[in-house]
């Protein structure tokens, strides 16, 4: 994960992300992502170091921990959803109106599209290794 945060920082992505991202969302899904990845990455441990014929009890409690991640994997999405909206609240708020001049009504439309996909890119792109690493623990724990 550390290697493409790296080279996705390095071709710009992240950057670009962050600053074009008017809600801040996008930020906030990184941030849970790395917070709740690690968490991930813990429980995998515990569940490596569980002896599985005797430890019968915490790999079910292993088990019902990790249900926090799928709670937010499944959210990333909706928060990107919710930029979604608040780019178009954003895109259409005031650079609609008729009196401005065009390459302010573009601008504004530019302002709130981008903010509009790129929460959407982020809830997609960093939900989908989560549900990875959190398959990999589901099959420690059930292995």
């Amino acid at each position: 994960m550390f290697t493409a945060v790296f080279f996705a920082e390095q071709k710009g992505a992240i950057s670009t992300i962050i600053a074009n991202d008017l809600s801040y969302i996008s930020i906030l899904i990184m941030t849970l992502y790395i917070v709740v990845s690690g968490y991930v990455g813990k429980l995998c441990y515990l569940a490596d170091k569980a002896d599985k014929k005797k430890a019968k009890h915490d790999l079910s409690e292993l088990s019902r921990r990790s249900e926090i991640g799928w709670f937010a994997a499944e959210h990333f999405f909706s928060l990107g959803l919710l930029g979604t909206i608040i780019g178009l609240i954003i895109a259409t708020g005031g650079s609609l109106d008729s009196a401005l001049p065009l390459t302010e009504i573009v601008a504004g439309l530019k302002e709130g599209l981008n903010t509009a996909f790129y929460t959407t890119v982020c809830g997609i792109v960093f939900s989908l290794p989560l549900q990875g690493q959190l398959m990999i623990l589901r099959f420690k724990l059930e292995g």
